[in-house]
């Protein structure tokens, strides 16, 4: 016979402790499965630590362009400085006392320029003789800015008393502030690939998925239309586009005006970008509603008696939603370097009334200047590089987080 006794019974606290046990684990169980798709993939792109660090650095980066006034020290075309401070180095900024070797308050020096007796170079030297406060919060009633175009405002972060400059990344051949140009620059170069690509989302999406709703001879003429605009180069369009708005006699300069302003070829831009650019997008979408429209939840709608456009808008089109914000995470940052590299070349905005990225980068590869001199003019090359990469990491761990097979 078997030795076994069944053992005592619990008492009444083990009983209640063990019962609050189960109702803890049903009820985290519960919540877990009344959890949204959206929640789940905010939980899951939270796991995703480096995508989590490009998206921080992307907010900052946009924040910190919506307020360039405010944090520039300097207008975007401010030349208040001498003509003799061009390629002036950055400014060193002292936090020791020059007498006693103590810590204070940051402060700079004013520079001025001279002549090297033996290489005839021109030389920045401190004029030791005063020194001025770093101040923060400072007002310039001279220097107003607008807030998304709408709020006026003289509120400065930081700034020197004249006649000393702060400048923290040097000037260019003009004696103008990098650092101030890079952050007024972030509005273009930043801004420019958002809105192309929703250009490109909206056409993308409605011929995308009037394509492959209704097939047919509507998905034929849509797909050829898709085929013609891939066989047209985007910077080709450009190119045709500015030669065409310099020529006097032409109807659309006339329209335009001899000489585009910054922000009508900032329009012109975004409109060949987004346009040449969504045919890729409207595949993928007609591909996609082909397979989704034969699904049971797309039959029973018809069945109930939906019409199609709310077929097409309210339960096919959302399925298409994790891949969309995908393509547009990654699509983004090509436009960046799209619109880098126009305004590199000159195609861009002018730099009379604005600044970007690539215009700044062009002023490193200007005639007669040696870059091992003026090392400062690769700087706005750092954000380009970070914008660019931030945007690929947040679009890596979306599409990780919107992908079941992937979640952790």
């Amino acid at each position: 016979m078997s030795d076994f006794r069944p053992g005592p019974p619990p008492d009444g606290d083990q009983a209640t402790e063990a019962a609050e046990v189960t109702a803890l684990e049903a009820d985290h169980v519960l919540k877990r499965e009344s959890k949204s798709q959206s929640q789940i993939a905010w939980e899951q792109f939270r796991k995703h630590r480096v995508a989590l660090v490009g998206g921080w650095i992307l907010i900052a980066m946009y924040l910190v362009a919506a307020f360039a006034g405010f944090f520039a020290p300097y207008g975007i075309n401010e030349y208040r400085t001498r003509p003799s401070a061009a390629f002036r180095p950055p400014t060193p900024i002292h936090w020791t006392h020059p007498d006693t070797g103590r810590l204070t308050r940051p402060f700079v020096y004013d520079v001025r320029s001279e002549r090297d007796p033996v290489t005839f170079q021109r030389v920045y030297v401190e004029d030791t003789t005063q020194a001025y406060p770093i101040r923060f919060f400072v007002r310039r009633p001279s220097e107003p800015y607008k807030i998304f175009g709408l709020f006026e405002s003289d509120l400065k972060l930081f700034g020197v008393d004249d006649p000393a400059r702060l400048f923290l990344w040097g000037t260019n051949n003009l004696g103008k502030d990098v650092f101030s140009r890079v952050l007024f620059g972030g509005q273009v170069s930043l801004t420019i690939g958002v809105l192309a690509v929703w250009v490109s989302l909206t056409l993308g999406l409605l011929f995308g998925g009037i394509a492959g709703f209704y097939g047919g001879w509507v998905d034929e003429v849509v797909m050829r239309l898709v085929e013609v605009l891939s066989a047209i180069p985007g910077l080709f369009l450009l190119v045709v586009l500015a030669s065409l708005l310099q020529d006097p006699r032409n109807p659309l300069a006339q329209a335009f005006g001899l000489e585009m302003t910054s922000a009508q070829t900032f329009l012109m831009i975004v409109m060949v970008l987004g346009l040449v650019g969504w045919g890729g997008l409207a595949r993928t979408i007609r591909s996609l509603v082909l397979s989704i429209r034969e699904m049971e939840y797309a039959q029973a709608a018809k069945a109930l008696g939906a019409g199609e456009g709310r077929v097409l808008w309210r339960h096919l089109l959302p399925a298409t939603a994790s891949y969309v914000i995908v393509d547009l995470t990654l699509t983004i940052p090509g436009f960046i370097l799209t619109e880098t590299g126009l305004s590199f070349i000159g195609l861009g905005p002018s730099e009379v009334d604005t600044a970007s990225w690539g215009l700044l980068l062009r002023d490193a590869t200007a005639r007669g200047i040696s870059i091992q001199f003026v090392p400062w003019l690769l700087i706005p090359g750092i954000p380009i590089f970070l914008a660019v990469l931030s945007w690929n990491l947040v679009g890596d761990g979306l599409r990780d987080a919107l992908d079941p097979r992937k979640r952790r």
